[in-house]
């Protein structure tokens, strides 16, 4: 954190002073190209930037499930070969989950990501 502020000040004293040395004019004319491409960046930045993930949630806040396995359950029984998350809207992505099969009354089988509520 303490890095990309230190930078930040070495560039602005080195604009400064670049300017500074070139005289008035040059220094306003670079001024004003400096201007431009920062206003062109700062419209289609949002544009460029990948949209956001519901919840506010980034990329790595992601669950990821991969390559999970077969999951059987039977007689009231759960089966888990994939994810058991909390249940707070955490979005995820799932490749190549296995099969999963529930055979009987409160059966759950689950291969891929299953959110439950908080106990």
């Amino acid at each position: 954190m303490w890095a990309g502020r230190v930078v930040f000040g070495v560039i602005v004293v080195a604009l400064v002073v670049y300017l500074a040395v070139v005289g008035a004019d040059k220094a306003d004319k670079v001024a004003s190209s400096i201007g431009v491409v920062l206003a062109l960046l700062a419209l289609g930045g949002p544009y460029l930037l990948p949209a956001p993930l519901p919840g506010g949630a980034s990329t790595s806040d992601l669950d990821r499930v991969k390559d999970t396995g077969k999951a059987a359950a039977t007689g009231g029984g759960r089966a888990n070969t994939g994810l058991l998350a909390p249940g707070d809207g955490r979005p995820g992505e799932v490749k190549r989950s296995g099969e999963a099969t529930a055979d009987g009354s409160g059966s759950v089988a689950n291969t891929g990501i299953r959110h439950e509520p908080r106990p």
